[in-house]
This record gives structure tokens, C-alpha cells and sequence, in this order.
């Protein structure tokens, strides 16, 4: 049986894989997962199977060889065929079932939130109908003056596409995982110890309302703001309350790679720079005509259009352009949010498999115990029935049995999943380890599970005819 259900698992395990990569992998392949399952992980899972079917296979065997002839008699005389002792291990064993339910249903409902507190953050930008792309002209051969000249065409030509809106361009990718920064040190300012360490990014003419990071004071860049004209930068709220508390920021200069400073011209409000979860850092942002070695640019592409539309548009000016210049990382910007918290859908996805998994498990355990409970407790409800005892009350005896279960189970499990949830808190978002409402929701599951599991045995329990009952053998 143990090696029938091994193989029963592993062939449900592999179809559980490919429907779970299936569907994770709506914004592009996960290079680092497979759906394979190699020879190691079908032989430890069948070996795991048939060591467990020994192990809870022993103690049945030997209390049926200690079985003796005179407690065989009684039991064909209709007396209870399981000791106290078996009865009490079945019940911990089930005990068990509902703990191990409830240590891993704590931390998915904890997961479960900090996803949907993910999927809620305010970015600072907006990023529906903006379609970003990258390239690397470097690779192929463009040089100097020859990728400026290309990015400023491409810019041009972007913009001219029936749909387009606005187009800009970023060196760094936004919510790509990327993270540029060097010190800078403000003009006339005496070291404070503050933190002289700066995230910064390369952007083009009207990229703050492009990608709708709101402008506070002073002014964005043009296109008069190149290798020719003085060195100016755009700073957030983070790098003001951090490097200029109390002043007025623009007009200010700053040093961030030697002389000479560059003038602050604009302030705009905090938004996301990295990543999803990272809080909006000190940033400053230059252009990128100012910078003489350019290598790739990321552009971002406010449409009008779906993106099924203005995608391949954009694919027809970039060949039209240089058909050896294939667009890269070609997505839209909540497809670019999506794919950077992948991680947290995986893990809670994964997490939600086991305990859908342990719950079903458990929820056949406090059936079989019930069911089993009840055969042998025929006579007794018989004669509870003969006397006069009422179906309801005859339900609710087999119910509180369960929920005794139910209540060991969540006293052992409660306390010991709030313990691990600890060690889990660095990859929540927005969520404590000790959580009200999804230990009373994780309780609620159960409860629910509880009775759906007893709902039968008791149905049964209450419709025994006491007359059946008193010859049942």
C-alpha cells in the first residue's frame, strides 16, 4: 500500500510541478525551477514511502500479534475490538495531523497578505499602458557619437508611432532589481555624518511625467541639457530631507564624480527605484545626454494602444532602425512589477500546496477516527438510542469528540507556527509575525474542516436503529 501510494504521489507530484511552473511562468520562463523530477527524487520518494509504511505499519502488527484468544472471544461477542491504548494513538496521531495543518496554514495566510500588501504598494509612478525595452548597442558595434546619435533616433522615431503618448529613456531599469549609487558631498556643507551614499539614474527629457513621478519645484530636462551645457541634476524628497535639511534645494550644487558640481533643477516626489519591497531611496537623476560613454538605454513608451497593438509597432521600428538591434526585455511595466515579486507568488504558492495538502490529510484522518469510532460504538449508541437519547444529542457526542481533537491540535500547533513565523518575517512585506486575523482564519479552516470531516460518521451515529444495534456483532 505504501509503495502503491509512492507512485500514485510521484505521478501527481510531476503534473502538480508542471501546473504550478504553468502558471508562474506568465512573465517569462523560470530558469532556476524545472519539472523534471530526477531519478534521486523518485527514488527518496519511494523510499520515504516505504519507509513510512513500516514505521506506522509495526505497531497495528504487533498489537495484533499480542491479540489474545480470549480477547478475541470477547470481541466476536460484540465488545470493543481496539484497547484504550490504540484508540488514544489514532487520536494523537490525527492530533498531529491538525498541529502539522496548522503550522503551515499560519504562515501561507501570512504570505497570502504580505502578497496582496505587495500588489497594493503605491510605486510613486504610474505604470499601467507604459511598455518598456531595453538595448545594447554597445554589442554590436556603435560607438561615441554613433549611439548617441542612434538613441536620439530612436526617441524620434518612438515617439512618431500612432499610439505613442510620451517616450523617455532611463540608463537604470526601473523595478529591475538594479541598484546604482555613489557618495555625493553638497557644495559648501560640513560633513554631518549622514550617510553620503546616493542611488542615481541617467534619464531623458520628460521622464518624470512620462512615467508620472510627480514634479514638486524646479524644472525636468530638455534636450539643451547636454555635453555642451553645465551639469544639472534632478533630486527626490529622500535626498532633500537627507543632504539639504531646511534649505532650499534648488539652485543648490553637489559633487557626485568629481569637479565641476552640478546644479539641483528640479525636486520630484519619492518613488521605487529597485524593487517592489525596497523603500523609495535618497536618489538624484542626470542626463543622459551628459554623459560621453553610453552603453545600453532602457526606454519606456506611454501608449494609447494595448499592448498587442503597440508591441509589435515597436518591434517594426527597431528593425526599420537597425535589424540587428533586437529590443530586450520587451514587457510591460506591471508585467516588470510582476516578474520582480515572483519569488513572494512562488512561496506562497508552494506554501499554499502543502497546507491544502496537510488540511486534506488531516480532514481524512478525523474521518477515519470518527468513521472507526463509530463501528465500534454501534452497541453503545444502540443502547444510548434504546434508552431514549435524541439523534441531535447523539450528533453532537461524536462532534465533540472531533472537536477535542481539533481544539488539542490548535492548542500544540497555534503556539509552534507563531515561533516560525518569526524566522520567516524578512520576506514578509507590510505584515507582523503574529497576526490576528489570519490565526483566526487559519482556526476557522480547520473548524470548518473539523466538521466537515464528522459530518457523516455523526449522520451515521444518528441513525442507527437501536434494535440493528443490540445484534450488531
Amino acid at each position: 500500500m505504501a509503495l502503491a501510494g509512492g507512485v500514485a504521489g510521484l505521478a501527481f507530484a510531476g503534473l502538480t510541478v508542471k501546473l504550478l511552473l504553468t502558471q508562474l511562468a506568465t512573465d517569462g520562463p523560470i530558469h532556476f525551477l524545472s519539472a523534471t523530477l530526477e531519478w534521486p527524487v523518485l527514488l527518496f520518494g519511494l523510499g520515504l514511502s516505504a519507509v513510512t509504511g513500516l514505521m506506522f505499519g509495526l505497531y497495528p502488527a504487533w498489537e495484533g500479534a499480542r491479540s489474545s484468544l480470549s480477547g478475541t472471544l470477547k470481541d466476536e461477542s460484540g465488545q470493543s475490538s481496539g484497547t484504550r491504548s490504540t484508540a488514544r494513538l489514532r487520536k494523537a496521531l490525527v492530533c498531529a495531523q491538525v498541529m502539522i495543518s496548522t503550522i503551515l496554514l499560519i504562515p501561507t495566510g501570512l504570505f497570502l497578505k504580505s502578497l496582496v500588501n505587495l500588489l497594493h504598494v503605491d510605486l510613486g509612478m504610474r505604470p499601467e499602458n507604459l511598455i518598456g525595452f531595453s538595448v545594447s548597442p554597445a554589442l554590436n558595434g556603435y560607438q561615441g557619437e554613433q549611439t548617441r546619435a542612434l538613441f536620439e533616433r530612436i526617441e524620434k522615431e518612438m515617439a512618431a508611432i500612432p499610439g505613442a503618448r510620451n517616450v523617455s529613456a532611463a540608463m537604470v531599469p526601473l523595478i529591475s532589481g538594479s541598484n546604482w549609487g555613489t557618495d555625493i558631498r553638497v557644495e559648501g556643507a560640513k560633513a554631518t555624518g549622514v550617510d553620503a551614499n546616493a542611488r542615481y539614474n541617467e534619464v531623458g527629457p520628460g521622464f518624470f511625467g512620462n512615467l508620472g513621478i510627480p514634479l514638486i519645484a524646479g524644472r525636468e530636462f530638455t534636450d539643451r541639457d547636454n555635453l555642451t551645457a553645465g551639469k544639472v541634476a534632478v533630486v527626490n524628497e529622500a535626498s532633500v530631507k537627507r543632504f539639504l535639511p531646511g534649505q532650499r534645494p534648488v539652485g543648490a550644487r553637489f559633487f557626485y564624480d568629481g569637479p565641476p558640481s552640478a546644479e539641483i533643477v528640479g525636486v520630484v516626489k519619492d518613488s521605487h527605484y529597485s524593487g517592489v519591497k525596497q523603500k523609495p531611496p535618497a536618489m538624484f537623476y542626470t542626463p543622459w545626454r551628459q554623459d560621453k560613454q553610453l552603453n545600453g538605454l532602457e526606454f519606456y513608451v506611454r501608449s494609447a494602444l494595448p499592448e498587442n497593438q503597440m508591441i509589435p509597432q515597436i518591434r517594426r521600428v527597431l528593425a526599420s532602425i537597425d535589424r540587428d538591434l533586437p529590443p530586450e526585455s520587451l514587457r510591460t511595466m506591471e508585467q516588470q512589477i510582476s516578474q520582480n515579486i515572483q519569488s513572494d507568488r512562488l512561496v506562497l504558492q508552494l506554501a499554499a500546496v502543502f497546507a491544502i495538502l496537510a488540511t486534506a490529510l488531516a480532514m481524512l484522518g478525523l474521518y477515519g477516527v470518527m468513521a472507526h469510532s463509530v463501528t465500534q460504538r454501534t452497541r453503545e449508541i444502540g443502547i444510548r438510542m434504546a434508552l431514549g437519547a435524541a439523534p441531535g444529542k447523539i450528533r453532537g457526542m461524536v462532534i465533540r469528540e472531533l472537536d477535542w481533537i481539533l481544539v488539542a491540535g490548535l492548542a500544540t500547533g497555534v503556539p509552534v507556527a507563531l515561533v516560525l513565523a518569526r524566522y520567516t518575517k524578512s520576506q514578509l512585506f507590510g505584515v507582523e509575525a503574529f497576526d490576528a486575523v489570519v490565526v483566526l482564519a487559519a482556526v476557522f479552516a480547520l473548524a470548518i474542516t473539523t466538521a466537515a470531516a464528522g459530518y457523516v460518521p455523526a449522520r451515521r451515529a444518528s441513525r442507527v436503529n437501536p434494535l440493528d444495534a443490540l445484534r450488531y456483532e
